[in-house]
This record gives structure tokens, sequence and C-alpha cells, in this order.
């Protein structure tokens, strides 16, 4: 029977052939391992950018924290902690940038360093790196949210403002364009006179300020805008085409059903039926526009949109025993 085991020689030529094999194989399972972490990453800063517009167009904030993000419920992790996949660090005190091209917002991750102290974000880094323009919308004197979609008004008032840039149309070049006609050179507000309009208005407003910045001979940019649709027409009641059931018949109830339009406008948003009524301003609106009535009489129906323009008919019902 023949024992005869592995040689000095075989041992050695063994110990070499799998040394050179782990030398392949460890930077290629590493260098995979590498790839996945930084797909993993990606796919976060991804998450964090998009829960970041979704939280700017709530808010109009648009430098924010990681940490501000999960606070508020916009991203969602084990002990309210943004991990790095790739290097295991916390990302809870980075900042992500948000900039607004007209009512819409990209996001940008700013990959950079955390702002964290004794375990709480530096929120003096907000102050520090905000550098946007926006405009606020007064109507009637009244301050609105420009993102909203319609707006009805005898005069609008668009105004620039920024909590960290210097506007100063006395010193730098500031001028409104838009696509209707309403412009202004030299000021950071535009008036846009709506007396004697009686119709819808479509338009993108832009305010641009150009700053010279004398230290570094260079020139600095800031652009913001904004669509405004404006409703200032009354929707329309088709008063011929309102249907009442059974109209020369004696019953007990009668159903009546309005036909109404708002054209291009904000839209229709409530129906109401009055009997005797004195007016529509403190009617009771509703979604439907059938109604079902049980008395005789002279009855005003009113329709009002979503910017509350309100056109009123008067109509008889008779024959409800």
């Amino acid at each position: 029977m023949n024992n005869k085991g592995f040689t000095l020689v075989e041992l050695l030529a063994s110990i070499i052939i799998l040394s050179l094999i782990l030398l392949i194989a460890v930077p290629s399972i590493n260098g995979i391992s590498r790839i996945v972490r930084l797909n993993s990453r990606n796919n976060l800063i991804k998450k964090i950018e998009t829960s970041a517009t979704n939280y700017a167009f709530d808010t109009k904030k648009t430098l924010v924290f990681v940490d501000e993000l999960v606070q508020n419920g916009y991203l969602e992790f084990e002990d309210n902690m943004v991990i790095d996949p790739l290097n295991n660090t916390k990302l809870n005190c980075y900042l992500v940038k948000m900039k607004r091209v007209n009512n819409y917002y990209t996001a940008k991750f700013i990959d950079e360093k955390s702002y964290e102290i004794n375990g709480i974000c530096d929120e003096s880094k907000i102050n520090e790196q905000q550098e946007e323009i926006n405009i606020n919308v007064l109507s009637n004197g009244v301050l609105k949210n420009e993102l909203d979609k319609w707006f009805t008004s005898e005069s609008i008032v668009l105004n620039a403002y920024s909590n960290n840039v210097e506007i100063d149309c006395n010193l730098n070049r500031c001028n409104w364009t838009s696509t209707n006609g309403y412009n202004n050179i030299g000021t950071d507000n535009i008036v846009i006179d709506l007396t004697d309009f009686n119709g819808i208005l479509k338009g993108k407003y832009t305010f641009q300020m150009t700053k010279y910045i004398e230290e570094s001979n260079d020139v600095q940019r800031y652009t913001s805008s904004i669509y405004l649709n404006i409703d200032n027409e009354k929707p329309i009641i088709y008063k011929d085409e309102i249907k009442i059931t059974e109209p020369y018949i004696d019953t007990p109830t009668k159903e009546v059903t309005i036909n109404a339009s708002d054209g291009n406008g904000s839209g229709i948003s409530g129906y109401a039926i009055i009997l005797n009524g004195s007016g529509c301003n403190n009617a009771n609106y509703q979604d439907e526009n059938k109604f079902e009535i049980n008395k005789n009489g002279r009855y005003l129906v009113c329709v009002k949109d979503y910017v509350n323009n309100i056109s009123s008919v008067s109509f008889d019902v008779n024959h409800i025993s």
C-alpha cells in the first residue's frame, strides 16, 4: 500500500497558487462591494433630493439640512439616522439646496461636510449659504401663496425678496418682464392693474437683478419667475337650459338641474339655489348641480368659481302640490 503524501515542493506550489488566486479575487470582491455601496449611496442621494423638492414645494424653503426632512416626515430612517452606505458617516447635518424654476424645484445634495456641533445641526450655516430671490404675491394687500393656480383682484403686487441677498435697485440693475406686457425697470416690485379688466389673464412674470461685485470684478445675476393665472370673469349660467322635471304637472317635488360653464377660467366650485333669496354671497353651495325643491316660487340660481366670482339668474317653479 502506497501512503506517499505531498512533497514540500508540491505544498509550496499549492500555497503559491492559492496566494495568487487570493491576490486576484480579493480586490475584485472589494471592487464589487464598493460598486454596490456606491450605487446604494447614489440611490440614497436621489431619495434625499426628491424629498427635498417636495419639502420646498410645501414650505418654499430652498436650503435645509437632511435632518429637517427627517424630522418633518419627508424621509424615514431607523432611529432618524441617515447613514452613508459608502463610509457609514452620518448625513443628517449635510445641506440640501433647492432651486426654483417657475413653480417647480430641483434639489442638489451638497456633498461637502457635516455641520454638526455637539449632535445638533448648525443653523447659522443656513443663513450663510441662502442666496436666492423669491417673489411674493399680494392680492388686495393680502399675502398669497404664489404657487396657487388662480387669482382674482382689482390689482396684484409682485414683490421680490430674499433672506440673504440684498435687493438694492438703486445700486444694481433690476427689471421685470412678463409674457403679457406688464414690464418695469428699476424697482423690486411690479403692480398689475386690473381695475378695468373683466377677463382671463395668464402669464409668466420674471424678476432679474444684475449685481456688480467690485472686489472680484464679477457680475452676479439673480432671477426668479412665477406663473399667474388671473380670473376676473364670472361663470356663465345657461338660463334656457335649467331643467325642471315635469314642469307642467303637479308633483310633490321637482328636480332642478343647472347648466353652467366657467370657460377658460378657474373652474366652477359650487352651485346654490335660494327661494326668494336676497343674494348669493351667503348661500350654501354644493358640488352637485342638481337640487330637489318642494315649494313653488321664484328661485335664484347662484354659481361661483374657485376665486369666488359669482353669477346668478332667477327662474320660477310652479305645479308643486
